[in-house]
């Protein structure tokens, strides 16, 4: 099993549906001790132009300098993802060629067919069948829900903010009250933010926009 948060997946999903109609690629990097979990994923350059549609290629610098990074956050790569356009998520002839190397690694892959993505799966070795077979994905959504649930407070105590000049205090103390539960407010989306990732903002404003028109 690998568990990996909701605003890593959207990340992926849009990564591929970007580079549709051919293939994106990319480094899963975070742990693999009792349990398997994605922490982090880099994006990077599909260096097979030729045959970009349905192939991918990482470059080993990239792939090292990655892996450097990653050595100094006390992580390590434990896979790669790519997307399979107009095609299901499941391995490709060539997808079991590349795991017969990196046996211990984990593989996801995003069907997009039409510009829209249609699946997800993750896929690892199994060295007695000597081919990949499809691993349970756990998606994280703990870290997320916090994140818009702590926008979404901070939106509201923003728009309760002018109340506070309603209250029977001196001008002065309704000032700075106003000023300090401005800064809160801001405090609390950057922290919304940070659990939700930029995914969590767009995501919660929309529900937001779309309320109003």
């Amino acid at each position: 099993m690998i568990y990996i948060n909701q605003s890593l997946i959207n990340k992926m999903l849009k990564e591929a549906k970007t580079a549709y109609p051919f293939e994106c690629c990319g480094i899963l990097v975070g742990s693999n001790g009792s349990e398997k979990e994605v922490c982090e994923i880099y994006p990077v350059e599909n260096k097979n132009k030729v045959r970009a549609e349905d192939r991918y290629e990482i470059d080993s610098k990239t792939f090292d300098k990655i892996d450097r990074e990653a050595t100094k956050k006390k992580l390590k790569i434990i896979g790669l993802y790519h997307s399979h356009p107009d095609h299901p998520a499941a391995p490709s002839a060539f997808d079991k060629e590349c795991a017969c190397v990196w046996t211990e690694y984990s593989y996801i892959i995003i069907s997009v067919r039409n510009g829209k993505e249609e699946e997800l799966k993750s896929w690892c070795f199994d060295s007695e069948k000597q081919t990949l077979e499809e691993e349970k994905l756990k998606i994280n959504r703990r870290k997320f829900i916090i994140g818009v649930s702590l926008i979404a407070f901070s939106f509201i105590f923003y728009f309760c903010i002018p109340l506070i000049f309603f209250l029977p205090l001196s001008l002065k103390v309704k000032a700075g009250s106003a000023s300090i539960s401005y800064f809160f407010s801001w405090g609390l989306t950057g922290i919304g933010i940070y659990f939700a990732c930029k995914e969590g903002y767009e995501y919660l404003k929309q529900v937001v926009l779309k309320g109003f028109f």
